[in-house]
């Protein structure tokens, strides 16, 4: 496989396993907010600083953080590179170009989940509309995701596309706690409603990613943050937990060429990750998510190193 094509699989699963998360993120931070009591302050601008944007926004929006400006930069901006929209035209060019090498109908897919996106993106600036078709965008990613599972060979081509949802996947859950660590932070909740609206907090988040059921079965007491931390990061056997995702990348990674160097370092970082938690509600968990963040971007950098850019390997 030319490092190129190799490149161009990795990133149409990336941007496309972005797309779904992001459409989660989304459409379950609009049902927190109409969960949640007035009383309790919790902004629109939560959404953007998960995705590391905010210099952007501000520069396309000033301090004007409503939810239609956080939900249009997040959702429908092309400006913005992180954006679904952005997001979903990446992983339509890379399926275009490398329609030769994956079954036909997951080009079809994609282009028409970058069409009927495009022709109603306009529906994202209502509630009720923008859930609708936040709930069309992410059945049709995981019927994506499902199509090539069940269609293709596991082969070379099977295994980049793999990793990069894997990483990407990792990634997002970082993002995810982080949101929910931070706003627990900023709260001054006394204490008969703290255990009562963090638990809100921490079933909206375990449901953005379908985490919700597996948990439960996991845990059978009441939901808490450190708990949810525990399971989203360390837990080996659910498919979105950064520890499986690392898990997943160790077990492909041995039939691709010269991946001795790859293994090493996830093998590296998932002993660190089972080694160190932070708290929830502590600047220490923020910055260790920070930091397994940077890891999975090195990691990133090692496959271009290896994979898709050897020749500048000095």
């Amino acid at each position: 496989m030319l490092s190129r094509v190799a490149e161009r699989v990795y990133w149409l699963a990336r941007y496309v396993e972005r797309v779904e998360n992001t459409a989660r993120l989304a459409k379950v931070h609009t049902q927190l907010m109409l969960d949640l009591p007035k009383s309790v302050q919790m902004s629109w601008f939560g959404l953007v600083q998960i995705t590391g944007n905010e210099d952007q926004f501000s520069q396309h929006y000033g301090q004007v953080r409503s939810e239609q400006n956080c939900m249009h930069f997040l959702l429908a901006d092309r400006s913005n590179s992180a954006s679904l929209i952005s997001s979903l035209w990446w992983a339509r060019e890379n399926i275009r170009t490398t329609r030769d090498i994956l079954p036909r109908e997951a080009w079809s897919h994609i282009n028409e989940l970058y069409l009927l996106v495009k022709a109603q993106q306009s529906d994202f600036a209502e509630r009720k509309t923008r859930n609708a078709l936040l709930s069309q965008i992410i059945q049709a990613c995981q019927a994506f995701s499902g199509m090539l599972s069940g269609t293709m060979s596991n082969n070379d081509t099977y295994r980049f596309l793999k990793l990069g949802m894997l990483i990407e996947r990792a990634d997002m859950t970082t993002r995810l706690i982080d949101e929910g660590g931070l706003f627990v932070a900023q709260q001054q909740f006394n204490n008969e409603d703290e255990a009562h609206f963090s638990s809100v907090l921490w079933a909206h988040l375990l449901r953005s990613i379908s985490a919700y059921f597996m948990y439960r079965l996991a845990y059978q007491t009441e939901i808490s943050g450190e708990d949810v931390l525990t399971f989203l990061t360390q837990d080996r056997h659910f498919a979105r937990s950064i520890s499986f995702c690392l898990d997943e990348i160790l077990r492909l990674s041995p039939a691709l060429p010269n991946s001795l160097a790859l293994q090493k370092a996830v093998q590296q970082l998932g002993w660190q990750i089972a080694q160190q938690q932070g708290k929830i509600g502590s600047s220490e968990l923020h910055l260790h998510l920070d930091w397994i963040q940077r890891e999975l971007c090195a990691i990133n950098g090692l496959l271009y190193q290896l994979w898709f850019a050897p020749k500048q390997v000095a």
